[in-house]
């Protein structure tokens, strides 16, 4: 029985990242590190509770539909756009964005990068090819938690690649197992360590 899970958003249109690869590579990670076999003699039972399992949530856009701010470890996917040549200010980029965060001026349009949340929706509807994604990746999320003493999770990457999205997870996992208290789930192990 695996004491950790995995959830992934399905495909669906508004993904701006592939999951699936990025699922696989978690999976090693925790099957590198023997996480089942480590944490089980922590557990010891055969009927782990919610709270004894480690907890990973992946979304392939910021709508988040997996919930990675209430997980362990959480991963949103990120497309970073930019407004590039030939845009003619139809304003059909700005008319998508629920954040309010592009602002036509008359030349092109302009992103608001701090309202900005890289959903890549003003890139879809760009009927001129002018708004395209200029990065994309993965933003990291830890630590957290429902429960007696809920807690959102804390941005530890804004920007990652898969390699340093499993990087960071080999990170936080050996934290969980050789700093957790019996019970204590990955969030109160961050604040308590003051990670």
């Amino acid at each position: 029985m695996d004491l950790f899970t995995i959830k992934k958003c399905f495909d669906c249109p508004n993904r701006v990242t592939d999951l699936d690869n990025l699922a696989g590579k978690l999976q090693r990670v925790l099957a590198d590190c023997r996480f089942n076999e480590r944490r089980g003699a922590r557990v010891n039972t055969k009927r782990p509770l919610h709270h004894q399992m480690f907890h990973i949530a992946l979304a392939g856009c910021p709508n988040s539909c997996s919930q990675p701010q209430i997980k362990d470890f959480g991963v949103q996917g990120q497309a970073v756009p930019e407004a590039g040549e030939g845009c003619n200010n139809c304003g059909a980029c700005a008319g998508v964005c629920r954040e309010a965060a592009i602002v036509l001026t008359g030349e092109k349009a302009v992103i608001d990068r701090d309202a900005c949340l890289n959903c890549g929706q003003c890139v879809r509807a760009c009927p001129t090819g002018a708004m395209h994604v200029e990065r994309s990746g993965f933003t990291v999320l830890v630590g957290g938690k429902l429960g007696r003493h809920p807690r959102l999770a804390t941005e530890l990457l804004p920007l990652a690649n898969e390699d340093e999205v499993a990087a960071c997870l080999a990170r936080c996992v050996d934290i969980f197992l050789t700093e957790g208290r019996p019970g204590e789930r990955f969030g109160s192990i961050i604040e308590r360590i003051n990670l």
